[in-house]
């Protein structure tokens, strides 16, 4: 009887502490939820519970747990020292249970933080570490190459901050080669941050802003307000590189208004960076602003090696005000911290690891060679069994018959739609229609009368000139000039015949006026569309610029073309009143037709609009979707 209960018991003490550590992973998991929905204080309480909970069971695993996320989470809150603490703690206990990708992860952790601190060597040390744990691993899984990614990342950041250019944009294609394969969009996001930072240093201004347009457009598609703050930033900062001052301090409005969704840090790099817009403007009193704004934040939110740009900046700043005590005291700062984070000791520490660790990877690679023939024999000699080929017989019988009907589902489904896009289609045919009828009898009928009546007065006004007749022959010329306007937005033959840019170019032209000022940008070579596709682009952006006349009550604008392979992505954009775009979507006749239209072209149409900050619409079209459309018609970086 005893020997029953006391294994009762031991039963109920096992499900108490099962229950004990399942809690920690819990809070674990609590306090990253509330990390993400931007939440600082409530996730650091969560992750302190979680931490207790674990010392107070002796509970490893949820301790290292709790250590990684935690270190993860004061790095995001600028608080280096105490994240390099909480990484040291994630690298005892991952040695203690002998995890050695864990381990790993807590060299990266430490690698950062000792890079924001301004220890570059140690920061090589510690990345170095991390990589020839990986190296060592026999069959790395998908995480194995995923941490592998981050830290080929993390080095290409070490080395550009050391002004080793070349190496570093290396690193960063070999990081963003692994996201590809890996199919992982965070990760390609993080990669192309890096690889544009050192196209940017390096004067490959066109190629670095293609990849940070292209990070814009990924961070909008995932939804992901911080990494289009980081595409923002740097955007601001290329287009100044570029002498485009004006557009540099538009796209660091942008980036300002997103920092509420982002965590801390980013503010000090939107000031640097207004700062030097300014000076580079030589506007030295709005520069030297800012650039105090930045320093206040710098020591506690930016790390060493910006520091020092900022300084230097700072530096020149101040000598062009006249205030020559403090540029002198700037530049100082400046030296001494160059000299401690770029001395020649440090470069060569850094490239004799990157020596070691490429030796041991060719090594690695050469095993990995013979291994893969192995296995491959292998292969085929299974391969050559009539059980696998029954196997997949059957799994392949199976599939089919599960799949089915779901097929078919979607082929009614696939039918519907096509069906409603002919609707579409013929609606928009007939539209287009009446315009070049409405514009032919604008043309040959009215404008003629009013060319006639001209030509009349005209002559008249050669044997009698009057006053009176001179202000009714500009009448006539201005209302010449309007039916003119009027017939060519209702049959845009440039479109069809001098080329969708030109047609583009040459409407913004006409709208602009004394109170709008309407600019359009055409960044690289427009993919080839159908004429009816360019037709219906035009439609779409005179749709949003005619609101933008009607409603908006702006000053400025902005349409602007950006051609990447063969993508277009459309912007128009204005500083005017705004509106609510949700109600408008369900009201306004404008925006459905602009959505239903883009919906035909299997493009994206994002609008975004703020009361008194203006309305900003995106739109994204694949030529090679639209043709494949047309076709089937035809026929019917931080690790935890």
């Amino acid at each position: 009887m005893l020997f029953v209960l006391s294994i009762m018991m031991a039963k109920a003490l096992g499900q108490i502490s099962q229950a004990d550590t399942n809690r920690v992973y819990m809070l674990v998991n609590l306090a990253k939820e509330k990390q993400q929905q931007g939440s600082a204080d409530s996730a650091e309480f969560y992750f302190k519970e979680a931490g207790k909970l674990a010392q107070r069971l002796v509970f490893d695993k949820g301790m290292l747990q709790y250590a990684g996320h935690y270190c993860v989470f004061l790095y995001q809150e600028v608080r280096y020292n105490e994240a390099l603490a909480m990484a040291k703690k994630q690298l005892a206990i991952s040695l203690k249970l002998k995890d050695l990708p864990r381990a790993a992860a807590a060299y990266n952790n430490m690698a950062l933080q000792y890079q924001a601190l301004g220890e570059m060597q140690r920061a090589s040390e510690m990345l170095m570490s991390a990589l020839n744990i990986l190296s060592d691993i026999d069959r790395p899984t998908r995480q194995d190459s995923s941490f592998l990614r981050k830290y080929y990342n993390n080095l290409s950041s070490l080395l550009l901050d050391m002004n080793d250019l070349a190496k570093g944009l290396r690193y960063a294609i070999k990081s963003y080669q692994i996201a590809e394969e890996l199919q992982d969009s965070a990760g390609i996001g993080s990669s192309l941050v890096n690889m544009l930072v050192a196209e940017a240093m390096s004067g490959k201004l066109a190629d670095a802003e293609k990849h940070c347009l292209e990070l814009l457009a990924l961070g909008r598609s995932l939804t992901d307000p911080p990494m289009q703050l980081r595409a923002l930033i740097n955007l601001a900062d290329i287009y100044c590189r570029q002498k485009r001052y004006e557009v540099a301090l538009l796209t660091y409005d942008k980036a300002q208004a997103l920092l509420a969704k982002a965590p801390p840090g980013n503010e000090v790099y939107i000031l640097a960076g207004l700062s030097t817009v300014y000076k580079n403007m030589k506007r030295y009193g709005e520069a030297d602003t800012y650039f105090s704004k930045a320093l206040a934040l710098a020591e506690n939110e930016l790390a060493k090696p910006q520091q020092m740009e900022l300084l230097l900046s700072g530096a020149e700043i101040k000598e062009a005000t006249g205030s020559y005590r403090e540029a002198l005291d700037l530049r100082k700062q400046y030296e001494q911290l160059s000299d401690s984070l770029l001395n020649s000791e440090t470069h060569h520490t850094i490239q004799e690891l990157e020596v070691k660790y490429q030796a041991s990877e060719k090594q690695k690679a050469l095993v990995e060679r013979d291994l893969k023939i192995s296995k491959q024999q292998r292969e085929l000699e299974r391969k050559n069994k009539w059980i696998i080929l029954s196997i997949l017989a059957m799994v392949i019988l199976g599939v089919f018959f599960i799949f089915s009907r779901f097929i078919n589902k979607l082929k009614r489904k696939a039918e519907a739609s096509r069906q409603e896009s002919r609707l579409l289609e013929a609606k928009l045919r007939g539209e287009e229609e009446e315009r070049a009828r409405t514009a032919r009898e604008l043309h040959d009928g009215v404008a003629s009368i009013l060319s006639a009546a001209k030509l009349h007065l005209g002559m008249e006004l050669v044997n009698e000139p009057k006053t009176e007749g001179n202000d009714v022959n500009r009448l006539l010329e201005s209302a010449l000039k309007e039916i003119r306007n009027i017939s060519h937005n209702l049959a845009p033959e440039a479109v069809l015949e001098e080329g969708f840019a030109y047609a583009i170019e040459e409407f913004c032209r006409r709208v602009r006026s004394s109170s709008l000022e309407l600019n359009c940008y055409v960044i690289g070579t427009l993919p080839k569309f159908k004429k009816d596709d360019e037709l219906l682009l035009y439609r779409m952006i005179q749709e949003a610029v005619a609101n933008m006349v009607k409603h908006s009550e702006a000053t400025e604008g902005i349409v602007q073309l950006v051609a990447t392979e063969n993508r277009l992505a459309i912007t128009i954009e204005d500083n005017g009143v705004g509106f609510d775009v949700e109600g408008s979507k369900s009201k306004g006749l404008g925006l459905k037709n602009l959505l239903s239209r883009t919906q035909l072209l299997k493009g994206v149409c994002e609008i975004q609009s703020t009361p008194n900050k203006g309305t900003s619409i995106y739109i994204e079209v694949s030529a090679t979707e639209v043709a494949e459309s047309k076709k089937m018609r035809g026929r019917k970086e931080v690790i935890a």
